[in-house]
């Protein structure tokens, strides 16, 4: 083989790499608002759409892009009866703190039963066992849980009542005009 013919086959193999890499950027998901490329860990499996990590907007990705969904901690059978005690007791007390929380926010907005509830519940998870508080924050998302510090940090919003969590037009509370 000469070295021109080795030349030519190593180019055509370069080629060959380029194509293939051009080809999976192309086909790859993006955002459609700033064209950065999806990441599978922005990814939410309850709003089943991606979150752009660029400027944070959402949009749908294709069933064949999605992270593979890990089973569900509480189907998942644990090996030790203490913990599995352990979670069954922290579910018996999720549901009992989300009914007492349904009643307290009557008539108010689910983002203030999401506030209280997850306020309620801090402290039922701070008891529990490190090794289980990841189980237990899927159990108690189901009802409500809010597991992101930021979502709790930033209030209602501008025109949203303080505690209802209703647009104060039309807020029961008594402290609006």
């Amino acid at each position: 083989m000469k070295d021109g013919e080795h030349g030519i086959i190593l180019m055509e193999a370069l080629m060959d790499k380029l194509s293939d890499d051009l080809r999976a950027l192309f086909n790859a998901p993006m955002c459609p608002y700033c064209a950065t490329l999806y990441d599978p860990e922005q990814y939410d499996e309850v709003d089943e759409c991606a979150r752009c990590s660029n400027c944070g907007r959402t949009y749908q990705v294709a069933a064949e892009q999605r992270p593979s969904q890990p089973d569900s901690p509480q189907e998942a059978p644990l090996s030790e009866p203490a913990q599995t005690d352990a979670l069954a007791q922290f579910r018996e007390e999720v549901d009992r703190i989300s009914k007492d929380m349904m009643r307290q926010t009557t008539g108010g907005s689910y983002e203030m039963y999401e506030r209280w509830f997850t306020e309620a519940l801090e402290p039922t998870i701070d008891k529990l066992d490190p090794a289980l508080r990841s189980q237990a924050i899927a159990i108690a998302t189901e009802l409500g849980y809010i597991d992101d510090p930021e979502v709790m940090a930033a209030g209602f919003g501008p025109g949203l009542c303080s505690i209802s969590g209703i647009d104060e037009t039309y807020c029961h509370c008594g402290r609006h005009p």
